[in-house]
């Protein structure tokens, strides 16, 4: 004969749990176990056990007298209710499955009575069991899995690193004349953001000026400089940027006179700063438009002579303007 009290769940044929029922059951040798009676009650029950359950005692005995077996169940209530109910039959799983049908009615009854509750399925001892960690081996827990690595960043691409190649044709005046010129400029990928004009960029400019009478004749400059821009703020308006610059220039400024006498020329050094406006207008993928405008004053204003002509000093401002077309290059 077995016994126990017990403060667990009932194991439910789909889904063992350990059901939080006081149970004592005693029953004749060669009679189903606790645990086949348990089973029996929950299957009867129809839903899990909850803490409600556990506030009555069930006490089951299973007895064999001659040739058949008696039942008894005793309800113990916690208010102090006690009632009984007997049952008995030829074998003794008749007899415990029918005190399984009696039991299964009085949890029903007692848990209409009580307040309501949610029923919290608990597991039972096997599937506690499958899913419990496995035992530590050697005294030592088992370390989780190390995570995997992050991947490794993706560089962003910088799309100001652009290297900028162009080319502009150039109008202005040089030494009072009106001037027509090329340059050829570049700007290195320094700080600009994709395609916007960069705070950096060199240049050489070759501008050749219209003629002035001179002496019978006619005379003419041409320079060829080479500068460098600084444009350290700009402003976007859609695919329009504009950008304020400062420029240095340096080179060689040259004169010729051409008429009624031998071709005669001079030369001599060329300093200047400038302030332009630059622009620049996005147009297709890489390509811009490239323009600017703004004023130039010579620093090195001593006359130039050319034999036979007076001599020409530039002014001490003069205008500049350029329009062309750039590349950026990734």
């Amino acid at each position: 004969m077995a016994s126990a009290v017990l403060a667990g769940g009932a194991v439910a044929r789909a889904q063992p749990t350990a059901a939080p029922l006081q149970l004592e059951y005693r029953a004749a040798a060669g009679c189903p176990t606790e645990a086949d009676f348990r089973e029996r009650v929950v299957a009867r029950l129809r839903r899990p056990l909850g803490a409600a359950d556990a506030a009555t005692a069930y006490v089951v005995t299973v007895e064999k007298r001659d040739r058949r077996f008696t039942g008894r169940l005793g309800v113990r209530a916690a208010d102090g209710a006690a009632s009984d109910r007997d049952v008995s039959g030829d074998t003794c799983d008749d007899v415990v499955a029918a005190l399984a049908v009696v039991t299964a009615l009085a949890i029903g009854a007692h848990a209409a009575d009580a307040p309501t509750t949610a029923a919290v399925p608990v597991a039972s001892a096997s599937a506690s069991a499958a899913a419990a960690p496995p035992a530590p081996v050697g005294g030592e827990l088992p370390r989780p899995p190390a995570p995997a690595p992050p991947p490794p960043p993706v560089p962003a691409t910088d799309a100001a690193a652009r290297l900028t190649l162009g080319a502009q044709l150039l109008y202005g005046a040089m030494l009072g004349p009106r001037a027509f010129g090329a340059r050829l400029f570049a700007e290195p990928p320094v700080g600009a953001t994709d395609r916007d004009i960069g705070p950096l960029r060199f240049h050489a400019d070759l501008e050749v000026s219209s003629d002035i009478p001179a002496a019978g004749g006619s005379a003419s400059f041409r320079l060829a400089a080479v500068a460098a821009d600084a444009c350290p703020f700009g402003a976007a308006y859609g695919a329009l940027r504009l950008a304020p610059c400062a420029r240095v220039e340096g080179g060689l400024l040259s004169a010729s006179r051409r008429g009624g006498a031998p071709v005669r020329s001079a030369a001599r050094g060329w300093l200047a700063i400038a302030v332009p406006v630059r622009a620049r207008l996005l147009l297709w993928g890489p390509l811009v438009l490239d323009a600017e405008a703004g004023i130039r004053m010579p620093l090195l204003r001593g006359g130039l002579l050319v034999e036979g002509a007076e001599a020409v000093a530039p002014p001490p401002i003069e205008g500049v303007s350029a329009i062309g077309l750039g590349w950026a290059i990734p």
